[in-house]
C-alpha cells in the first residue's frame, strides 16, 4: 500500500476511533452552502483542533425565487440570513464565525466557474495537511463543482499536497464503491443531539434537511474522479436549474484544459 494511502487510512481510524481522538492535522473543510459542513461533518467538527471552513457559495440563488419562498424579498437578505444560521450552528460545534470563509458564488452558479474555483482553492489549501469536501455523486452541481476545484487545485500543486477525504450525501457508502475506502463515524447520542441542536439553527432550509435528517457519517478517501465523464444516477437532471450531468462533464472538460492539467503528471 502507497505510504500516502496508508496516512489517510490512518487518518479514517482515528475519525472513527470510539475514543473520539483530536485530530490535529491543519484541516480545511470545503463545501458548497452554508449547512452542508453540519450534515456532512457535525459529529467530526469540535475534534478538528485546527480547521478553516470555506463556503463556496453563499447559499442563494441570484434570481431571488428561493429568497422569496422564505420570506425574503431580495437574495442578498437570504444570504444574510443563512450566514448568520451558519455561525449559530458552528458555534454549538466551537467553531468562531471569523475560521468560517467564503467566496460568494451564486447559488446553483458553481460549475459554470470551475478554473476560478481552482484557482481560488490553491490559496487554501496550501499548507494545509487534510482537506474534507463533497463528493463527486451527482447530488448537487454545487457539490459536484467544487470536488472537481478541489481534485484540480491539488493536481496543480507543487510539492507535498494534502490528503483529500471525501463526505458523500447523497450516494454515501462506508465501503466507497467505485469511490475509495472510507469509513463511517456512529454518533453516539451526545453527538446526535448535537448535530440535531445544529440542524435546528437552519430555519429557512428545514424542508430541505428533513430528507437527511440526523444520522451517521461518511468518511472515503477521495479517489482520482473522471469529472470529463458524468456520475452515475444524476440526481440534478430532474431539476431546472441550467445544468445537467453531461452538461457538467462538458465544463469540466473545458476548465481541464484552461487549466492545463491534462499536461500534468498526478499528484499522488
Amino acid at each position: 500500500m502507497p505510504i500516502e494511502t496508508t496516512l489517510k487510512s490512518e487518518l479514517l481510524a482515528r475519525i472513527a476511533a470510539p475514543e473520539r481522538p483530536v485530530i490535529r492535522e491543519k484541516t480545511v473543510l470545503i463545501v458548497a452552502h452554508p449547512g452542508d459542513e453540519t450534515l456532512a461533518c457535525a459529529g467530526l467538527l469540535p475534534r478538528l483542533a485546527d480547521v478553516c471552513v470555506l463556503h463556496v457559495t453563499d447559499g442563494a440563488p441570484r434570481n431571488s425565487a428561493d429568497a422569496q419562498r422564505h420570506g425574503f424579498t431580495h437574495w442578498a437578505d437570504y444570504a444574510r440570513a443563512r450566514r448568520k444560521e451558519l455561525e449559530s450552528a458552528a458555534a454549538i460545534a466551537g467553531i468562531p464565525a471569523a475560521s468560517m470563509k467564503s467566496l460568494g458564488v451564486p447559488d446553483q452558479n458553481a460549475a459554470m466557474q470551475l478554473a476560478m474555483l481552482t484557482r481560488a482553492m490553491l490559496g487554501f489549501i496550501a499548507g494545509a495537511e487534510l482537506v474534507l469536501t463533497h463528493a463527486y455523486e451527482g447530488g448537487h452541481p454545487d457539490h459536484d463543482a467544487v470536488a472537481f476545484a478541489v481534485a484540480a487545485a491539488r493536481a496543480r500543486m507543487r510539492g507535498r499536497a494534502p490528503a483529500v477525504l471525501e463526505l458523500p450525501l447523497y450516494h454515501g457508502a462506508a465501503d466507497g464503491g467505485s469511490a475509495g475506502p472510507g469509513v463511517a463515524l456512529h454518533l453516539t447520542q451526545e453527538e446526535r443531539a448535537r448535530k440535531a441542536r445544529m440542524l435546528a439553527e437552519f430555519a429557512t432550509q428545514q424542508e430541505m434537511l428533513v430528507g437527511f435528517g440526523v444520522r451517521d457519517e461518511i468518511y472515503r478517501i477521495a479517489p482520482a474522479h473522471d469529472f470529463t465523464q458524468p456520475p452515475t444516477d444524476v440526481l440534478y437532471d430532474g431539476y431546472d436549474w441550467g445544468i445537467t450531468g453531461g452538461r457538467f462533464a462538458q465544463l469540466a472538460r473545458a476548465a481541464r484544459g484552461e487549466l492545463g492539467l491534462d499536461s500534468l503528471r498526478p499528484n499522488g
